[in-house]
């Protein structure tokens, strides 16, 4: 609370001063600054009454700011990130408490916002992608982020605006559940919305290096050193469903998922075509920290433990891992059931994991 007053403060001993202050000693990118900083600051634990006072406070010395900057260009700058500012602040609060009156009140402060005006091209992409997912947050909470991305595909005609956002959002899906229909719609909306050749050629490019290990592909095979120095092949377990643990000694959310994992070997015992496996991205240069780590934990020679080498292995590239932990399942027949499964530990995991061991049994 002391740092929103200092800044508040000092705000209006330069503004007492005059405008010498501001040609002197603050520029146009440092008011900007000012007014993007002093919305994060606001603090969270406020009642409703505290908050809109603080807000109420904070939206009239932001509009001092405003009101002395000269550059017509700046100026609007200033207004989108106090909009920015007022759907990250009065709108988190709004969005966790359900606030009608609250909204309705945000609602006025942000009358004139247009998604669709080129004024959005002053912002760069975060501040727009900030300004958007804050926008959609409270008037469209139901939209997922590919429908927020195809609502802006479809009503924001500044490319430079909607590309970069709805790129951003592709990625971060592709991340998160790897290629689906709803992608393959999004990249279709791309061609058909988009008239900038590189927006399409990335949208072109995801698609090529995700494509490949969607739902009901084959599986790329794959050989890596076991724990005992074997060289193993996914294509050894042709037959056979095959679970796999993406992994690394040194990622903290691995490690604490791990035991989960082994676990499904005794309540799977039974199962006697399932391959639980895991696959260490520690490097074939961490060997020894690995084995160690096996031994401690008393994983060793219970499953299949592999590692891999980077400097020969695709499996990287090929599985498209940005990211660990990581779970793959694969059916009897070398294809892709789910490869970017939910976790072992997840509470709904069993739920899953028993219809998918069902169908593939069936088939």
């Amino acid at each position: 609370m002391k740092v929103i007053n200092i800044i508040l403060a000092s705000i209006i001993i330069c503004l007492g001063v005059g405008s010498t202050c501001f040609a002197q000693e603050v520029n146009d990118k440092a008011l900007l600054e000012r007014v993007d900083k002093v919305y994060r600051l606001i603090p969270r634990d406020l009642n409703t009454d505290e908050l809109l006072q603080k807000i109420n406070e904070v939206e009239k010395y932001v509009g001092l700011v405003i009101d002395s900057i000269e550059n017509k260009e700046a100026k609007e700058k200033a207004r989108l990130i106090q909009a920015k500012g007022l759907l990250w602040s009065l709108g988190s609060y709004v969005f966790e408490t359900g606030d009608k009156g609250l909204k309705d009140e945000l609602s006025k402060r942000i009358k004139g916002v247009d998604l669709d005006s080129p004024s959005l091209e002053l912002l760069d992409d975060i501040d727009v992608a900030n300004l958007l997912n804050g926008y959609f947050r409270l008037f469209m909470p139901d939209l997922s982020e590919l429908d927020r991305a195809t609502y802006v595909l479809y009503n924001i005609k500044s490319e430079k605006i909607r590309n970069p956002y709805v790129l951003t959002a592709l990625v971060s899906t592709l991340k998160q559940n790897g290629y689906t229909d709803a992608i393959q719609g999004v990249i279709e909306d791309i061609e058909l919305c988009s008239k900038t050749e590189s927006t399409i050629q990335k949208a072109h490019e995801l698609k090529a290096q995700y494509y490949p290990v969607r739902v009901g592909e084959v599986a790329p095979d794959f050989e890596m050193e076991d724990e005992f120095g074997k060289m193993v092949k996914l294509s050894d377990f042709r037959g056979k469903m095959v679970f796999i643990d993406v992994w690394a000694t040194w990622c903290g959310g691995c490690v604490e998922g791990l035991p989960y994992f082994m676990a499904l070997g005794d309540q799977y015992k039974d199962q006697k075509d399932l391959v639980l496996l895991t696959i260490s991205d520690d490097g074939i240069e961490a060997k020894s920290r690995w084995l160690k780590f096996l031994k401690e934990k008393k994983y060793s020679g219970k499953i299949p433990h592999l590692i891999i080498n980077k400097e020969k292995d695709n499996f990287t590239k090929d599985y498209c891992i940005t990211g660990i932990p990581r779970y793959i399942l694969i059916d009897k027949e070398g294809k892709i059931v789910n490869a970017w499964h939910v976790a072992a530990k997840h509470e709904l995991f069993p739920w899953f994991f028993k219809i998918e061991l069902d169908n593939m049994n069936r088939e």
